[in-house]
């Protein structure tokens, strides 16, 4: 029987391949319009409040975004292959953190005046400019009983979290708790300043606790979003119960928006 005949294949023409080449680079056009819009309109308004307390439920929230957030990283996740060259020229924020412990004595000594904010807790916060705070840790380093605990730090790109711990993981009426610093930040460059979403918490283990008293204490627990500039920092200090018989823990976090070679950078 004749075969039938074979339909022609479609030839590969230089009007073929600039048809495809267009259509390329107009995907390519509208995903960076659309993702400049995002940007522009997530970015545009700057914050109300330089600090805002937040409880560890409006900290997950928050870090969780809105569904017009979410439908933000879900495009820029579905056009990442053409956004390299964007995301390596994020800069990169070195986060250094310090844990103190500090008398009713010493804090006397700070010299910190009036603090912006106080939380329902009884935590009081300083925003302070890089000579600020130079000047703070040079005097912290005079003052009698205020003592060093931990210096975490962490490195990451701008609008990308950070977690670090440092302890262990005990079994606490049937559950593992971590016990010892935990410090969970994001980083992002607001107007010139450092934008900081963070949650900080310091917990020790008590080996023989007193009747109907847990078994874990919390030494100081913050979460709060801050504006700070570059190279300045944000000092919290604790509110515990028998501050005035005992010492008192204090924490500063000070980002650093560095270059390629870990030298700081101007925002």
């Amino acid at each position: 029987m004749p075969s039938k005949p074979r339909l022609p294949e479609q030839a590969s023409t230089p009007f073929n391949r600039h048809r495809r080449t267009t259509f390329k680079v107009g995907i390519i056009a509208l995903s960076a319009l659309l993702l400049a819009l995002i940007i522009f309109f997530c970015t545009s308004t700057p914050p109300d409040d330089k600090l805002v307390w937040l409880t560890v439920g409006e900290l997950a929230r928050t870090k969780e975004g809105s569904p017009f957030r979410r439908m933000k990283d879900k495009l820029m996740g579905w056009t990442a292959a053409h956004w390299k060259s964007f995301w390596s020229s994020r800069p990169q924020i070195l986060i250094d953190s310090r844990l103190l412990t500090l008398s009713k004595a010493a804090a006397d000594q700070t010299d910190l005046g009036a603090p912006v904010a106080t939380n329902s807790d009884g935590a009081s916060a300083w925003i302070l400019s890089p000579a600020e705070l130079s000047a703070f840790l040079q005097r912290l380093k005079t003052i009698p009983d205020a003592s060093l605990v931990s210096r975490p730090r962490a490195q990451t790109a701008a609008g990308t979290s950070a977690n670090v711990f440092f302890g262990e993981t005990r079994l606490v009426s049937g559950t593992n708790l971590p016990i010892g610093l935990t410090l969970d930040v994001t980083p992002k460059v607001r107007y010139g300043s450092i934008q900081l979403l963070f949650g900080f918490t310091s917990t020790a283990f008590v080996s023989s606790p007193p009747a109907n008293t847990p078994a874990v204490s919390t030494n100081l627990a913050v979460a709060c979003r801050v504006l700070l500039p570059n190279s300045g920092g944000l000092v919290v200090a604790g509110s515990n119960p028998s501050y005035a018989q005992g010492t008192n823990y204090w924490l500063i976090l000070s980002p650093t928006a560095v270059g390629a070679r870990g030298n700081p950078i101007k925002l």
